[in-house]
């Protein structure tokens, strides 16, 4: 069972979330999107080339697709965002709710202010929530001591990356969210905690299905759960989980198709990219890192944009694994494996495929679907936290913690404002290179 204290720190989490979507500045991320509100609500169409649309001139997030791809190039075309659609559609969705109701306009700068607002709290402050009750009742699967329970969900929803960006317009956190009540479902499951039911197989698809829709390297979690549930009960994850993922993969490649001509995902087609005066020919700043790959691993794992180095308290991840693996218990050992297994791929594919550390960004946001996954796997650990000296050092995680929380929440879309570039001075060198888009 959940304790009330769980539902709790989600409530004032929460909260802070929506307190703060008042007050936060929105990214690129939100203009990409808005482009393509626009455009669907006022054209009836994905491209954002319109002369009229007020958001294509703000975002650099944008592709040319349905030209000439050539020698790396796409010549002729029309431009549509570089975000995948699904997100987008659910925020046209929410628009068209508020307009009816409000008459609020995409032409209003105070309209759209509203609006997103409104869209940050429903898509973003919700997701966030959601991910903080279902990784609680994930944890109840397991025989945690109340302390070591309570700990691990306040590290969650106030020592995490997640709670930062939980305030502003992006695709990590409804990821997370997605990615996480797939997981508890797997989990019980597995566990034999919840009835294997075709409803649940069904919702597993489902909550699956939308992660990579949102996050697509974050499907790799998704793939390894479902391989484990194909293994278990193969009859039911054949039929109800395929059945269950449909609908958000059809909305997926459907809209894909429709704005692109084709279902390969434009983050998959560099020169897309590549457009006359495209911005990621000439990128400028953060865009424009030349850095060996080493060097590069190390900012964004224990450096300057170091997720273990600005979140400290996901260091039980990595711990938590290493005490799995020592037990007896077959099971927390495969599930150490994998969460380890699936987290080192997209280490490698972020170094392999990344030089902007997330852009204009606070911290390497590429992992923050990663954190509730990290902090699952630090379960063996808290089951060990029985001594008092163990209780100084996961506190004083959690204290730093919960600072760069602060500060990546204050902060938002803004590179070079950690903390730890404060101490260590800057980390990198700029020379131009030619990106590709990740996100």
């Amino acid at each position: 069972m959940t304790p009330k204290a769980a539902y709790a720190i989600a409530v004032v989490a929460f909260g802070l979330s929506c307190f703060g979507a008042f007050r936060s500045s929105q990214g690129d991320l939100a203009s990409s999107r808005l482009a393509t509100v626009y455009s669907l609500t006022q054209h009836g169409t994905w491209y954002i080339d319109q002369p009229d649309n007020p958001f294509t001139p703000d975002t650099i997030d944008k592709v040319v697709v349905r030209g000439d791809e050539s020698n790396g190039v796409t010549r002729g075309g029309r431009m549509i965002s570089s975000k995948p659609p699904v997100m987008p559609l659910v925020m046209t969705g929410v628009y068209l709710a508020a307009h009816t109701t409000t008459g609020w306009e995409l032409t209003s700068d105070s309209d759209v202010d509203a609006l997103l607002v409104l869209m940050t709290i429903v898509l973003i402050s919700g997701s966030f929530l959601l991910v903080i009750v279902f990784f609680a009742k994930t944890l109840a699967f397991f025989d945690l001591p109340f302390a070591s329970r309570i700990f691990l969900i306040a590290a969650l929803a106030f020592g995490t990356q997640l709670a930062g960006f939980s305030i502003t317009i992006n695709n990590h956190v409804p990821a997370a969210a997605a990615l996480t009540i797939a997981l508890y479902i797997a989990l019980g499951l597995l566990t034999g905690r919840l009835a294997p039911t075709a409803w649940r197989f069904a919702a597993f698809g489902f909550a699956g299905a939308l992660v990579p829709t949102l996050d697509m390297p974050a499907g790799i979690y998704v793939a390894a759960a479902g391989c484990a549930l194909l293994l278990r009960f193969p009859k039911q994850t054949a039929i109800w989980c395929v059945a269950g993922g449909a609908a958000p993969l059809l909305v997926h490649f459907v809209a894909t198709w429709y704005a692109t001509g084709g279902l390969l995902p434009v983050q998959m087609r560099e020169a897309t990219y590549m457009y006359e005066s495209a911005y990621w020919r000439h990128p400028l700043g953060i865009d424009a890192l030349s850095e060996p790959k080493l060097t590069y691993l190390f900012h964004t794992t224990f450096g300057r944009c170091g997720v273990f180095s600005l979140f400290p308290v996901l260091l039980l991840g990595p711990i938590g694994v290493i005490v799995a693996l020592k037990s007896e218990n077959a099971f927390a050992k495969r599930c150490a494996i994998a969460g380890l297994v699936c987290f080192l791929v997209l280490v490698a594919y972020y170094v392999k495929s990344t030089n902007n550390y997330g852009g204009e960004s606070y911290g390497f946001r590429w992992y923050i679907a990663s954190m509730p996954v990290l902090l699952l796997m630090a379960i063996p650990a808290a089951m060990r936290m029985n001594r008092a000296w163990k209780w100084v050092l996961v506190l004083v995680a959690f204290s730093i913690s919960v600072y760069s929380t602060k500060e990546c929440a204050y902060v938002g879309w803004e590179s070079g404002k950690e903390w730890t570039g404060r101490i260590s001075g800057p980390a990198y060198t700029q020379t131009p290179v030619k990106y590709l888009d990740n996100k």
